[in-house]
């Protein structure tokens, strides 16, 4: 499993180096967009997920399949053999509704139940680290470096995750490595420092402008993803990284707009934005404790 994981990585990160060079060429590290710390996280986060969680994910998943599943590695090979295509859609479309609920989940109301609103709080603050990016002046935008920026525990804990690793077990590799790679590229566009799909939708051409603003209920567009990361209402909306589908028909938090976010990344408190240790390492679990407001920081946002 831990061969096949690395090409898929080494694949994702070579994607993530050529948005890297196209944003560096286009002005979009500059300026204040990107700012120091946002790469101190981007270090911090590759470094975690390569030496930490994906060797521990990797290791528990399994000792636990084997555990559980000891006679059934490699039993549904001949599913990908006779059927890979179908396959390979079926992994898409059920690791997107694994990682789309749990982000959905992350993002709602807490619930009523206290074992789901301690689970619900894990997601929360393992989540909140996505979303801090950009500098105290509201200059900072959407970087594809953010796409592995998350908190420690998110990763290991996504269950689309788990269920790639299970795929694997029970003989699903081809289907796996496809699967993952089409999301995984879908992804890393989805954060990229893109606008095409905006300069679709305001197209003269209504042909045009109204076939793509039909495409952004199907799938996630650069732009829609974008106002997830934005300090607005929408940040709660647009939670998938690639089928925009279920955000339109399960979520109900489809939010397609016709221009770029005009702040992005969430508010940090005093702390956060002096430490990108303490930004990426401290939790607090507690529900009822409110995030501390730089007012220094609040005062430059508004100037």
């Amino acid at each position: 499993m831990e061969h096949v994981d690395d090409g898929y990585t080494k694949i994702s990160l070579a994607v993530i180096g050529l948005f890297l060079l196209y944003e560096w060429l286009k002005g979009a590290h500059s300026n204040g967009k990107q700012t120091p710390k946002d790469w101190q996280m981007l270090g911090i986060a590759v470094s975690w997920i390569t030496i930490v969680e994906r060797p521990l994910l990797i290791l528990c998943s399994y000792f636990l399949f084997t555990a559980f599943f000891a006679d059934a590695w490699g039993t549904l090979e001949w599913i990908e053999a006779d059927y890979l295509l179908l396959s390979v859609v079926v992994f898409i479309l059920i690791d997107e509704l694994l990682h789309g609920w749990v982000h959905n989940f992350a993002h709602a109301r807490t619930p009523a139940n206290p074992l789901l609103a301690k689970l619900q709080r894990w997601y929360k603050v393992t989540h909140r680290t996505h979303h801090l990016h950009g500098g105290p002046d509201g200059r900072g935008e959407l970087s594809v470096s953010q796409t592995i920026v998350v908190g420690w525990g998110w990763a290991f804990t996504l269950p689309n995750y788990w269920f790639g690793y299970i795929c694997l077990y029970f003989g699903l590799v081809e289907t796996w490595a496809i699967g993952t790679a089409i999301k995984s590229l879908w992804g890393i566009h989805t954060h990229a420092n893109l606008d095409y799909d905006l300069k679709l939708l305001n197209h003269p051409n209504p042909l045009i402008s109204k076939t793509m603003y039909g495409l952004c209920h199907l799938l996630t567009f650069p732009t829609q993803h974008h106002q997830h990361h934005s300090r607005s209402r929408n940040s709660a909306c647009n939670l998938q990284n690639m089928l925009a589908i279920y955000d339109w028909l399960l979520w109900k938090k489809l939010a397609i707009t016709y221009e770029r976010p005009k702040i992005y990344g969430w508010r940090k408190n005093v702390k956060e934005e002096g430490s990108v240790l303490y930004r990426y390492f401290y939790r607090s679990f507690d529900k009822n404790k409110k995030v501390e407001r730089d007012v220094t920081v609040k005062a430059v946002i508004n100037s």
